[in-house]
């Protein structure tokens, strides 16, 4: 089983799992069950900090920055994450030294040159890449 989850971004949880539980398969049901629940828990916690109107402001884009799209549409295949750099364009307008930090490493962290010679954003940082924190 770790070896199936050798490329898995859980894999070290599934590592304690099995040193935990052994050979004993319910035993790895009731620690993962456990897992999930505090994983559940963890997600309500951070909705409810992002549902909070102190903890988080809104920002709506005030134009469509044509030349900013053509120029991203040749590398960034989805046309959602275009609107993601071009809402974080528009907020490094008025935000100096803004940095992108994104999850997407296929559409928008590969582009990252691109990316960054088109908008005014200061940085663009995977979120899993932790040499950049």
């Amino acid at each position: 089983m770790v070896t199936e989850a050798q490329d898995w971004k859980i894999r070290d949880i599934v590592a304690k799992v099995i040193d935990e539980a052994g050979e004993d398969p319910i035993m790895a049901g009731k620690i993962l069950y456990g897992v999930k629940d505090d994983f559940e828990r963890e997600c309500a916690e951070r909705l409810s900090r992002l549902e909070n109107q102190e903890f988080i402001c809104l920002h709506r884009r005030r134009t469509d920055y044509p030349d900013v799209y053509e120029g991203l549409t040749g590398h960034v295949d989805d046309p959602d994450d275009i609107e993601v750099v071009l809402d974080a364009h528009d907020l490094s307008v008025l935000v100096p030294e803004l940095i992108l930090w994104t999850g997407d490493g296929a559409h928008i962290v590969k582009n990252r040159d691109v990316i960054l010679n088109l908008t005014s954003l200061s940085d663009l940082r995977y979120l899993g890449d932790r040499s950049l924190e």
